[in-house]
């Protein structure tokens, strides 16, 4: 169906910002504005559900001299979107009151809103020129507000995201230049033949490093992350949600769509493409288990509450990106690895906001990120307390909370991967997994101890409770991490199992059937209730997360009692270090001293 809904949906939230300009001093006008551009392309994407469901909506720009944009929506760009339109809501119904605590306060919302029509505009683009166009909205308009304190932190952090973001812009826009010039066509969803019949496996190869390097600067994959911990903690809270929940998902959105849309061979095929897309789907995996591994390490060993959320913020990328990668190297049987990326893309969205809102309300109040300092805080903030304690149990996988469901998929996916070669590295790859899921139950619970267990130190005996629109924010994402923990399947039927059907997946494969049976349109995936499966596979997924959850209590329990928490690691032996360093030479020779400048 043609409509021009989503260019609307990308274009509310533009007029919104600049309506700001009518009334700048206004806090009233300022919040409404800003809430009702939040709202309507919430209920603008909503409302093409059945549309997209049911075929899908394009619509394109084309009486620009020599330009044109293009969008094009399917199930999967649509649930992403939503997602990014409800975080968007929540979060500046929270910041109505946060942002008392910091200074322009119509900076913050004129740059908030543009960022959200970028992200908007990448999720909805049916062409890589305009996704490219709106992916550089993101590189510019968060950039205020991670600098938004104007202090030397801020501003190096800020830095440290434009440089990486410059960096990688150009990787990806290399990757499209080669793309064009052996295809003649951006275009998302209709290239995959021309470049089956247009170039060689080198050249295959490359476009797929040189984009998927590209997206992953802002997806925050291991050894383009280094921003993420630099950014978050400086940033205001909203701001560190919206990043970390919303804004690094463009990139990993990005890499779905190249890994397992543009690589993807048609029916009949040549073996040889069916292997270039198994090749690039393992080294994709590779990427995401390091990433998320360690990551999860740096989390472990973190005093800043919002960094250590940072970091999590990447592992977590690494679980997604893992998944996209199974899906690509199961070729036409791999579903199960984009519906478990896909699932935790949505998941990560919900847990991680709450996590920073949470964070977020205890800094309003305490003017303290350090966990360590903190202690006793259960009675003063006890709607924080448990809708931290919600969003912690959601991002560690605990049975009956959203991440669990993901999780599942995921570890589905990572292991059907290696029965279909028998490689010793992805046996190792699972491993892992339970690992890092062991780590992020430990570090996530240990916060959640430091800060509202233990003794509370005297400065904070007279603590008061979040405000109200910070309470709103914080309840509405920790029933929805609720809402999806109790009915898992929901979302596989309503989103997740109707966006498998343009990726090229064999619809009668047995991961396929399971996740979304087409004719019934139900999901008989057991992950928390026996579907068509039987009771033994959710058996086998609670003794698997049984497993992790008591890894990551041992660890949790050792590492506050031997502190092995307080390993500190030399700046010189970090890849961080020498990333910075590289960076600030290539891109600002001439001003090596530019993030002490205010």
């Amino acid at each position: 169906m043609e409509s021009s809904l989503p260019l609307w949906a990308a274009l509310i939230p533009i007029l919104g910002a600049f309506a700001l300009l009518l009334k700048k001093n206004s806090d009233s006008f300022r919040n409404a504005i800003v809430i009702g551009a939040s709202v309507l392309p919430f209920l603008l994407l909503l409302s093409l559900y059945g549309s997209v469901i049911n075929g899908g909506v394009h619509y394109a720009i084309s009486w620009l001299p020599g330009f044109g944009l293009s969008f094009k929506v399917d199930a999967a760009g649509l649930l992403i979107a939503l997602i990014t339109s409800f975080l968007w809501i929540l979060c500046s119904i929270y910041s109505i009151t946060y942002m008392t605590h910091e200074d322009k306060r119509f900076r913050y919302d004129f740059f908030s809103l543009l960022t959200l029509a970028s992200n908007l505009g990448v999720l909805l683009a049916g062409d890589f020129l305009t996704l490219f166009i709106f992916f550089e909205g993101l590189l510019i308009f968060p950039y205020p507000l991670i600098a938004h304190k104007e202090d030397a932190p801020a501003v190096k952090g800020a830095n440290l995201y434009l440089y990486v973001g410059v960096a990688t812009s150009l990787l990806l826009l290399s990757g499209m230049v080669l793309l064009k010039t052996y295809t003649g066509s951006l275009e998302i969803s209709a290239i995959a033949p021309d470049i089956a019949a247009s170039m060689g496996t080198a050249v295959k190869f490359q476009i797929a490093i040189l984009m998927i390097a590209g997206f992953g600067g802002k997806a925050g994959l291991f050894f383009e992350h280094f921003w993420l911990p630099e950014a978050h903690p400086v940033a205001p809270t909203p701001a560190s949600a919206l990043l970390s929940a919303a804004m690094i998902k463009a990139g990993a959105y990005g890499i779905f769509r190249v890994v397992n849309l543009l690589f993807v061979p048609q029916a009949g095929a040549a073996a040889e493409d069916w292997l270039t897309l198994g090749n690039i789907g393992y080294w994709t995996i590779i990427i995401g288990t390091i990433t998320m591994f360690f990551a999860v390490i740096s989390a472990l060993i973190s005093s800043n509450s919002k960094r250590m959320l940072a970091f999590h913020s990447i592992s977590q990328m690494g679980y997604i990106v893992m998944g996209i990668g199974c899906a690509a190297y199961l070729g036409k049987d791999g579903a199960m690895g984009v519906a478990g990326a896909l699932y935790h893309i949505v998941n990560h969205a919900l847990f991680k906001a709450a996590l920073f809102l949470g964070v977020g309300a205890v800094y309003f109040r305490t003017n303290q990120l350090d966990m360590y300092k903190l202690g006793g805080l259960m009675k003063n903030m006890p709607v924080t307390a448990i809708c931290l304690f919600i969003a912690v149990c959601g991002i560690s996988g605990v049975p009956l909370f959203n991440g669990f469901a993901s999780k599942t998929i995921l570890h589905h996916a990572i292991i059907e991967s290696y029965e279909h070669g028998h490689d010793m590295t992805l046996w190792l790859v699972e491993k892992i997994f339970i690992v890092t899921a062991a780590g992020t139950f430990a570090s996530n619970f240990k916060m959640f101890y430091l800060i509202f267990r233990g003794n509370r130190p005297k400065e904070f005996e007279q603590v008061e409770p979040a405000p109200l629109p910070m309470k709103i924010g914080m309840v509405g994402f920790a029933v929805a991490i609720l809402f999806l923990g109790l009915f898992p399947n929901w979302l596989l039927e309503t989103a997740i199992g109707p966006a498998l059907a343009p990726l090229g997946f064999d619809p009668s494969s047995h991961a396929y059937q399971l996740l979304y049976n087409v004719q019934t349109q139900v999901s008989g995936l057991a992950i928390l209730y026996p579907g068509a499966e039987s009771f033994s596979v959710v058996l086998h997924n609670l003794f698997s997360s049984v497993v992790a959850l008591g890894l990551g209590g041992g660890l949790m329990y050792g590492g506050l009692k031997y502190h092995w928490f307080h390993i500190t690691i030399p700046k010189f032996a970090t890849f961080d270090f020498y990333a910075t360093k590289m960076l600030r030479r290539l891109l600002n020779p001439w001003s090596l001293a530019s993030d002490k400048r205010v």
